[in-house]
Parts: structure tokens; C-alpha cells; sequence
């Protein structure tokens, strides 16, 4: 973006942080687009796509006091549509009784009832390794090793340096390789983990 469209976004911004509708309204017109086609592309459904864009921009308006000491406005909405979307990945996952979060685990192919049972078992129990993560690195990781984006782009989204995105997968898949080590419960785990602990 030019330095000239920058600062026409910079001056919306401050007028959003005052109460402005109308450069709300500006700014809501020219981000809605981009925030629907993110959140689409993983919840492949343009109704809860619908919704993470009005929650996305909700969250801008009640937060607007703040808007004046955020640098990368594009970077700030990008971050707030990646943890809805997450979000709604989870509902999704608690409807349907199975994680869209852990699908590349899980091979297309008809299954028993109980090879079905230690699935559902395993993969309740990922999720559940998933969110003891802190909160930055459960969410880097999930982007790269789950939706599968590079590095580069985790970092360009979350506005953080990419050797900040290798520190918390390093540190994310340190404490990860520890919790299954730790629990021998399910030894199916420990394959399921093969290609997402290297």
C-alpha cells in the first residue's frame, strides 16, 4: 500500500477511535471482502464466513479506543478474522463431533466401530494437547502444521517477526513431544502425531 493510501487509512483510523460511522463505513467497505474470502477458504461455508466478517468488524468498533496505537491496521483486522475463524473451526468441531482443526490426521477410508471409537478417542485428545498450548503459540502452530500455511504468511498475518513464528513452533512442538510423552493412555496418539512432532 502507498504511503499516501496508508495515511488516508491511518486518518479513518482515528476518526473510528472518536466514533466516525462514516469512516467506519469506509474502512468496513474496504476490508469486508478480503475478511469473507480468508475465513470462506477454511470454513468452506459463506454463512459462518458471513459471521466471523460481522464479529471481525464488531470487535474493531467496540475496541476503537485503541485504534490509535495500532501500526498495521491490515495486519490488526487479519489477526482478529484468523482467531474467529479458528473460532468457528471449533464450533464446527463440537457440532459434527469431529475436529476440522485435526482433519489431516485422519486418512478417507472406511473404518470398524472400534478402529472408528479409538479415532474419535485420539483425536479428542490432540485437540485437547492443542489448547494447553499458550495462547500464541496453540495459534502458530495450528496455522502452520494444521491449515497448513507457510511461515512467511503466519507471520505477515499475525504482524510478528517470522524467527517469532520459529521460536513458538520450536517451543510449541517441544512441550507437545512432552504432554504425549508424558501420557501413555492412547498409544495411538503417538502415531498420529508422527508427522505433525518433526
Amino acid at each position: 500500500m502507498q504511503n499516501k493510501e496508508l495515511g488516508e487509512e491511518r486518518d479513518l483510523m482515528l476518526k473510528i477511535a472518536v466514533g466516525d460511522q462514516q469512516a467506519f463505513r469506509l474502512i468496513f467497505d474496504a476490508y469486508k471482502n478480503k475478511v469473507f474470502s480468508y475465513s470462506n477458504r477454511y470454513l468452506k461455508s459463506k454463512e459462518r464466513a458471513e459471521e466471523v466478517v460481522q464479529e471481525t468488524f464488531l470487535k474493531i468498533w467496540l475496541k476503537r479506543d485503541g485504534l490509535n496505537e495500532v501500526g498495521n491496521f491490515g495486519g490488526y483486522i487479519r489477526r482478529i478474522a484468523v482467531n474467529l475463524t479458528l473460532d468457528s473451526l471449533r464450533a464446527i468441531a463440537t457440532e459434527n463431533k469431529t475436529s476440522d482443526l485435526s482433519k489431516v490426521m485422519w486418512t478417507e477410508r472406511d473404518t470398524g466401530t472400534e478402529d472408528e471409537i479409538m479415532r474419535k478417542d485420539a483425536q479428542t485428545y490432540v485437540d485437547q494437547l492443542l489448547d494447553k498450548l499458550p495462547k500464541q503459540q496453540g495459534l502458530v502452530y495450528r496455522m502452520c502444521h494444521i491449515e497448513g500455511m507457510k511461515q512467511k504468511e503466519v507471520a505477515e498475518i499475525l504482524h510478528i517477526a517470522p524467527s517469532t513464528v520459529k521460536v513458538h513452533l520450536r517451543e510449541a512442538l517441544k512441550t507437545l513431544r512432552t504432554l504425549v510423552g508424558e501420557n501413555n493412555t492412547i498409544p495411538l496418539i503417538s502415531f498420529v502425531f508422527i508427522g505433525l512432532l518433526k
